[in-house]
């Protein structure tokens, strides 16, 4: 929509054209590098364990059950938490809801590195992923209020490719830490220091890193704007526009900026009238049918790929320390093997708690190519959103296929990897998200997104854990017929053009008395 001429004959612009208007520099690039550390820090925290689990079981004797448990713990944090995180972005504040929250995460993460026994880890993980979980609500929404719609798409899809570089980054660490070998008691805390609870700190690098980047950026103009917070706005967009192009803000011409959404009454009510209100119109018309689409999309995904991303190190673990005594198995063969042999390592007296170096390295592959794979797929999104989401479905379901009757070793983990790939609609959806709602429902759209995925993949894992060893076929082809599901259900979503009629045609009818 053109700039408009107001009542005092100076000119209106929407949001849009103001934020465009700022141009495409560092402080873009910035917010994204800010928000990556957040996101990765957030995911560090949840999936920190999958690594560590096997030397932390023999350090602490834990049973095939309490490991389970210990792979959950985290998700249940991230969806009981993620509600209120996506109220407090979407009424205090995308930057504020992430100084208040990233912090506290930080000191109880740190916290559980030092637990001494299974209960007082269990908690205390439980509490650090529920306040590191804002990064999701808030992060993603936050950054693409503040990119020009031009960008958008490419940032959201680059800032997604940060859940996927999560076992890449513990790894690369890893390796290095678990070639040592020491134990120092220390009494007073019930616990012998050993090197995975060095890694476990050393994997917290990325939200301290993440809390002081986020300190210089400034609060989502949109959001501000949302809050009758004009001034502020305008403020915010002279301030991109100075660190984008090197000019002075004076030379930012816009001086009157407007939403064009409907006006939101934020007049004061109780907390569950609020997230009520924050909750109910993303399932009523003319949302509802895209939220359906986009949470399935969600579930099929993630209650596919992380039951199993949990269980990627134990799986390699098992490929490689095997050799060729695998060779001609199945992979469901292999990782019914690999459980069984977890658990009698576990409760035997020659437990070690060692990881081969090659299954470390199979890892870090499988989180690169998944990071990589982003990365090039944001070079495509002029293909559009619903051609790219199709492509990484097909793709997806042809490997988890293959993987039923494939009996090559090195093939096996290679289409089991591809497999779990099927995340990588992450940044679309996420996209799909923020563009088709309107701005005072975007932080709670983005946290039910991780809701679902998240309670989804909670589910999966205690599934997996429970009938891999002796059902571990028919469950396989129960995870292949569902990401088959959402190939089917994704041709439902709107075409790019599409989308953009459909939101205006949303704005309009919130508008209409």
């Amino acid at each position: 929509m053109k700039s408009v001429k107001n009542e005092n004959n100076t000119q209106d612009h929407s949001f849009e054209e103001a934020l465009d208007l700022t141009g495409f520099g560092k402080y873009n690039v910035g917010m994204l590098i800010s928000c990556c550390f957040l996101i990765l820090a957030m995911y560090l925290d949840i999936f920190g364990f999958s690594v560590v689990l096997p030397a932390m079981a023999c350090d602490m004797a834990l049973s095939t059950s309490q490991q389970g448990l210990l792979s959950a713990i985290p998700l249940i944090g991230v969806i009981l938490s993620s509600y209120p995180w996506g109220l407090c972005a979407d009424t205090k504040g995308r930057r504020k809801t992430l100084l208040v929250a990233m912090p506290v995460g930080l000191i109880l993460s740190l916290a559980s590195t030092m637990a001494p026994n299974f209960e007082s880890l269990a908690v205390l993980k439980f509490l650090s992923v529920s306040f590191s979980t804002s990064a999701n609500a808030a992060g993603f929404v936050l950054l693409a209020e503040s990119v020009p719609s031009r960008q958008r798409s490419r940032l959201m899809f680059l800032l997604a490719s940060a859940t996927m570089v999560t076992q890449l980054t513990i790894s690369c660490f890893a390796l290095p830490v678990f070639s040592l070998t020491f134990g120092y008691a220390i009494p007073w805390l019930g616990v012998v220091y050993r090197p995975w609870r060095l890694l476990l700190q050393i994997i917290c690098l990325p939200s301290a890193i993440g809390i002081v980047t986020v300190i210089f950026l400034k609060e989502s103009p949109k959001f501000l704007l949302s809050r009758t917070r004009n001034e502020e706005a305008l403020e915010v967009f002279k301030s991109i526009f100075k660190s984008n192009t090197g000019f002075k803000k004076d030379s930012y011409t816009v001086t009157h900026v407007y939403l064009e959404e409907p006006p939101v009454d934020h007049s004061e009510t109780s907390a569950l009238k609020q997230m009520w209100n924050q909750t109910a119109p993303l399932f009523k018309p003319p949302l509802l049918k895209n939220s359906v689409i986009l949470y399935y999309l969600l579930l099929t995904a993630y209650m596919t790929s992380t039951g199993y991303t949990m269980w990627v190190p134990t799986i390699a673990n098992a490929y490689f320390s095997g050799g060729e005594d695998f060779h001609g198995y199945s992979f469901c063969d292999v990782a019914s093997q690999s459980i069984r042999t977890r658990s009698n390592g576990t409760e035997s007296a020659e437990c070690t708690g060692s990881i081969d170096p090659k299954a470390l390295y199979a890892t870090m592959v499988y989180s690169g190519a998944a990071a990589i794979c982003l990365i090039l797929l944001s070079f495509l999104v002029g293909l559009g959103k619903k051609t790219l989401t199709l492509l990484v479905f097909t793709i997806s379901s042809v490997c988890g296929v293959l993987l039923l009757f494939i009996r090559i070793p090195m093939l096996s983990i290679a289409l089991f990897f591809v497999f779990l790939y099927v995340t990588l609609i992450l940044g679309n959806v996420n996209t799909y998200l923020v563009e088709l709602n309107p701005t005072h429902l975007r932080g709670m759209t983005t946290c039910l997104s991780v809701i679902v995925a998240r309670g989804s993949g909670f589910f999966s894992v205690q599934i997996i854990a429970s009938l891999q060893k002796d059902y571990c076929t028919p469950m396989l082809a129960g995870y292949v017929a569902l990401v088959i599901s959402g190939l089917l259900v994704a041709f439902l979503l709107p075409s790019d053009t599409k989308s953009k009629a459909e939101k205006s045609q949303i704005e309009r009818k919130e508008s209409d008395p």
